[in-house]
């Protein structure tokens, strides 16, 4: 079973070297390491090039993390698929175990929790629950799937329904969409033992940013809109989770004209307007009641 590693980088030049040499330094026999820059103008594209014929380099203009996973996702051969952030690293061990994982059960996806401490070792014994929420999602519940970007893995045929995914500049379109598409497609497993680094750290885009309370209503209107556009199965998840992001930005008086100039010509067709305002209502108060707001 080949395992492809793609790693997504933009300017992260100062943390490029140790991401890379994380993957090739594991102990797993067949895997390769493609690394999408998607325009860098810091030094990436020198730190890539000095490692010859150990990686492969896909060099793009830059067009946001989708148009990265697309790419990287297209260069790919492997069997089963990683994602990592050029900023973060695989703790040792990591494709080895995860491959096993996937040896022993049938799964199509894997989702492994990261640590952000550095100096943390990988346990020499894995907690892994395995996870179908397939029928919760086609009822428009969105299940709790706290992994980030490199945390994620997938069976090739699985990623080939999801990806290449719409592009959409920033990260208002990236990771919650593929996780949310992988579990309402396929049985998977959460790996509650941590075999990924998490770098935080000043350039972050969304973790622990001033950003991600303006960023988190966005990209929740964009999943929700690339979630029902892509499976019919998700309408009532993405009704929710536009739903939600509108509640979250919008006040009462105004929640109908915003919900109709969001949906409209989405895949919700011509009446959903409402339907949207209403639930962004129900969110919007419940909003308020747990923050003690009249």
């Amino acid at each position: 079973m080949k395992l492809s590693v793609l790693i997504n980088n933009f300017n992260y030049g100062q943390f490029l070297r140790p991401c890379i040499d994380s993957v090739l330094s594991q102990t797993y026999p067949d895997f390769e390491v493609i690394v999408v820059d998607d325009g860098s103008t810091d030094d990436s594209r020198d730190i890539l090039a000095s490692y010859g014929d150990k990686i492969r380099s896909v060099l793009k203009e830059n067009g946001g993390q989708a148009s990265s996973f697309n790419a990287g996702f297209a260069a790919a051969s492997g069997d089963i698929l990683f994602l990592l952030d050029a900023d973060d690293t695989f703790l040792p061990g990591k494709l080895e175990r995860i491959a096993e994982i996937y040896d022993r059960n049938e799964i199509d996806w894997c989702f492994d929790r990261v640590t952000t401490n550095e100096d943390d070792q990988p346990s020499p014994e894995l907690q892994v629950a395995l996870f179908d929420k397939r029928e919760t999602l086609r009822k428009g519940g969105f299940p709790s799937l706290p992994v980030p970007t490199s945390g994620l893995s997938f069976r090739r045929d699985l990623l080939a329904q999801i990806l290449p995914m719409s592009v959409a500049r920033d990260v208002v379109l990236s990771d919650n969409y593929i996780k949310f598409a992988a579990a309402y497609l396929g049985r998977g497993a959460i790996v509650e033992t941590p075999l990924t680094f998490q770098r935080i750290h000043a350039s972050n885009r969304y973790t622990h940013t001033n950003r991600a309370k303006t960023l988190r209503p966005r990209i929740m209107i964009a999943t929700g809109l690339e979630l029902a556009r892509r499976y019919d199965g998700l309408q009532a998840l993405g009704k929710s989770l536009v739903a939600g992001g509108i509640a979250q930005t919008t006040s009462l008086l105004k929640l109908h004209s915003e919900a109709r100039d969001t949906v409209a010509g989405g895949p919700f067709g011509e009446n959903a307007a409402t339907e949207v305002a209403w639930m962004a209502a129900r969110k919007r108060l419940g909003n308020m009641l747990r923050r003690g707001q009249s």
